[in-house]
């Protein structure tokens, strides 16, 4: 009996910014998989994004370590800060904002 060929694998050098952009969509990824999953009538899809949504989360939370060491934990925030308005000089907005 043979051994089976290893699986490839891939080494990347992200830098910080990299690394949130990709989490971010990984996560936004597994949302998506996660609702078809729990909305969709059909069993099959129902099973197919479910199990590759739980194969998505493994693949996340292991770079999420890893980014987490290098980073530290401010690499998971997704958050965005809103636009502070911005004004003219004599206080008015500007035109687009009107």
């Amino acid at each position: 009996m043979t051994n089976p060929a290893p699986t490839p694998t891939m080494t990347l050098t992200l830098t910080q910014n990299d690394v949130r952009y990709v989490l971010e969509a990984l996560q936004m990824l597994e949302e998506k998989w996660l609702h078809i999953n729990r909305t969709s009538s059909n069993e099959d899809e129902q099973a197919e994004y479910g199990m590759d949504a739980l194969d998505l989360h493994g693949t996340r939370e292991a770079i999420q370590r890893e980014a987490v060491t290098a980073f530290g934990y401010g690499v998971t925030n997704f958050l965005r800060e809103p636009f502070a308005p911005t004004t003219v000089a004599n206080g008015e907005q500007p035109r687009s904002e009107r």
